[in-house]
């Protein structure tokens, strides 16, 4: 499920983000802050704050703890798709050298469709990623490369074994590139992101409805408060989308391949 929004605020460079995560979240809290202290201060916690002390602190054990559940499957999605480029790039050039073990003509048939289909990953499907699609020429290419592989006829017990490691790094490759393309979207579905953040204000509210004699020491632990979550929620934001946003995964392996692996 898309997220239009948060689309919108992964545009932003990565200190642009920031702000304007801080902007949102403190600017929602003084908000509520100022309608409970100026106009429902009869709703605060008066001598009750002390109890309210209690059950706020255990909001927070609990907050925390799902939200560092929430993180680490985001970074290990994220993680998991770097790892995957990176292996998707290996599988590709050891196909391309293994091309060496069959005869000439075969040899340059299958690295040039090699290097066609590298190029058209990264030209026309990588911006297509961050839109939660992918390209179908990319896909066309791949096949096209399977069935070089699938129709090599061995002429020796040495070609037959790199033919069969061949056919393994192919299906290895085509996996890969499933892998890529299927978690080319937000970690996150809309249902468990907007239930986080609902969490998020709903803690950070809590925090508004104590009184306090300072008004300004209030402010200021609202506003130290704010910043500490607006500082994990920028980090689960940034890493939310592989494709997506100042952490970006680029083609960076691929581009190595037709660049330096692929030149000599």
């Amino acid at each position: 499920m898309d997220l239009p929004l948060l689309r919108y605020a992964l545009e932003f460079s990565d200190v642009g983000l920031r702000i304007e995560i801080s902007l949102v979240v403190l600017s929602l809290c003084f908000i509520v802050f100022l309608i409970f202290q100026k106009l429902l201060p009869n709703l605060l916690f008066g001598e009750d704050s002390e109890f309210a002390g209690y059950i706020y602190n255990a909001m927070g054990i609990v907050y925390s703890l799902v939200f560092a559940f929430v993180t680490v499957l985001v970074w290990q999605n994220y993680n998991g798709v770097s790892d995957a480029i990176a292996k998707e790039a290996s599988t590709l050039n050891n196909m391309y050298r293994l091309f060496s073990a069959f005869p000439p003509e075969i040899e340059q048939k299958g690295r040039d469709a090699l290097r066609v289909y590298t190029k058209t990953v990264i030209e026309d499907e990588w911006p297509l990623l961050s839109k939660d699609q992918f390209s179908i020429k990319a896909y066309q290419e791949l096949l096209k490369i399977d069935s070089i592989v699938i129709h090599i006829q061995p002429q020796n017990a040495g070609q037959s074994n790199a033919h069969l490691q061949m056919l393994r790094l192919a299906s290895e490759a085509t996996e890969l590139r499933r892998s890529r393309v299927y978690n080319a979207r937000f970690a996150l579905a809309s249902p468990a992101w907007l239930g986080l953040l609902s969490s998020s204000l709903i803690f950070l509210f809590f925090s508004c409805l104590f009184k306090m004699k300072s008004a300004k020491t209030h402010l200021v632990l609202i506003l130290f408060l704010g910043l500490t979550i607006v500082g994990v929620l920028y980090f689960l934001v940034l890493f939310i989308h592989p494709f997506l946003g100042p952490m970006a995964l680029g083609p960076d392996p691929l581009i190595n391949l037709l660049k330096i692996s692929w030149s000599y």
